[in-house]
Formats: C-alpha cells, sequence, structure tokens
C-alpha cells in the first residue's frame, strides 16, 4: 500500500538532490517596509520546483495518469491567471485529481513564483503558496515547502470535502478545515456537514453553492 508518509519521504529525498537554495525564517522584528519589499524574488522558484518533484513521483505510481494545462485565467473569480499546470489523476475514481498551478508574477527585480494547489477543476483552490511573497510574510523556504507537501498529502490521503461559493472556498478533512474569501456559512457548520457528507449522510448544499469529494488515492 502506497502511504503518503513514504511520498513525503521521497519528494524530498528527490528535491534535496536538486541543491536550490534553502533559507531560515528571517522574522526578528518586521518594518513597514518590509510590506512592500521582495528580496531575490527568484529564490521562490523552489515552490515550483517542489511541485515539480511531487509530480513526477505520483506520474510513476501505478494507475495514476498527468494532464498538462495551457495558461490560462484562474476559474476563482479573481483576474490572475497561471502560466503552466498539471492535472494529475487518481488510481480510484472515488478520489479528486489533484491540480497544481504555477504562475509567474510580475515584480520588481524579476518575477516571483506562485504554486495554486487545488483540485478536480482549477477553480477548487485550497492553498497558494507564497500566500504573499513580501518579506514581512516570509518565514523561511521550509514554511513554504511544508505548506506544499502538507496540502498535498491531504488531496492523496482522503477523505477531502471542498465547498465553493460565488465569493468563498472552504474545505474539511480529518485532519483539520480551512476557509477563505468573504460571506460564506459558518465554518463549523460546514465541519459537521462534512462529516456527515463523508459518512454517507444527506446534507443540504448552500444555496448557489457546489461540493466535491474526494477519499484517499491509494486505500
Amino acid at each position: 500500500m502506497v502511504r503518503v508518509s513514504d511520498l513525503r519521504e521521497q519528494v524530498s529525498e528527490a528535491y534535496d538532490g536538486l541543491g536550490l537554495p534553502a533559507w531560515p525564517d528571517p522574522h526578528s522584528a518586521s518594518t513597514e517596509l518590509a510590506y512592500s519589499r521582495v528580496t531575490e524574488p527568484q529564490r521562490y522558484a523552489i515552490v515550483h520546483a517542489r511541485a515539480r518533484t511531487w509530480v513526477e513521483l505520483l506520474a510513476a505510481q501505478p494507475g495514476v495518469q498527468v494532464e498538462r494545462l495551457a495558461a490560462a485565467p484562474l476559474d476563482d473569480g479573481t483576474s490572475g491567471r497561471f502560466d503552466r499546470g498539471t492535472r494529475i489523476f487518481p488510481p480510484r475514481p472515488d478520489a479528486l485529481p489533484l491540480v497544481l498551478l504555477e504562475a509567474d508574477v510580475p515584480v520588481d527585480g524579476g518575477s516571483l513564483a506562485v504554486l495554486h494547489v487545488g483540485v478536480g477543476q482549477p477553480g477548487f483552490s485550497l492553498k497558494t503558496v507564497p500566500d504573499c511573497g513580501c518579506d514581512a510574510c516570509d518565514h523561511g523556504s521550509s514554511d513554504l515547502l511544508d505548506a506544499i507537501d502538507g496540502t498535498i498529502g491531504t488531496v492523496i490521503d482522503g477523505p477531502l470535502v471542498v465547498w465553493r461559493g460565488t465569493t468563498w472556498t472552504a474545505w474539511w478533512h480529518p485532519e483539520g478545515a480551512a476557509s477563505q474569501g468573504r460571506g460564506g456559512p459558518d465554518l463549523r457548520l460546514l465541519m459537521e456537514s462534512s462529516r456527515r457528507i463523508v459518512a454517507g449522510d444527506p446534507v443540504r448544499v448552500p444555496q448557489g453553492a457546489e461540493v466535491v469529494v474526494g477519499h484517499s488515492w491509494f486505500g
């Protein structure tokens, strides 16, 4: 049986062999200037490299298929775009495809690598790494890699329930829950509804919202 913990170890080992930059959490004291400054934006290319390492490893697993996505607008209600993307289909039909979208965001001194981790169609976004990129929000390279690995692991491990409304997204798994956007239902209510969905019980979906459910990729 394939375990997420084993996959994470293999990803870390393969990634370490790339010799990419690493830096500690630089926070000692934040200044107002730090919120408008991006130091060495090119180092954030590690988030794309980590995602590609995951793609290579998952593509090698039995029954997994990979689809490349051309540049397109983000389907999340914003005006953003992604430049390259990959959708990875699991071997089980009751699991959700993993979507990794790479964006090159122009900043002073170059471009900032941004990774959008989602499921199903590109609009079901779970995590954006980095979530900002400015010096004040920099918590070190390990924080970025852990965010990527943790979110991907949540999709693979299952169960995962993702809700999306017009201006909000929320998701639940047995280890926790998160939401983003504005105007969505109370997260505690969605968590309880998510548990019921996974148990096979009927639930009421908020008006104008949609929900997708995924189970473990590898049983």
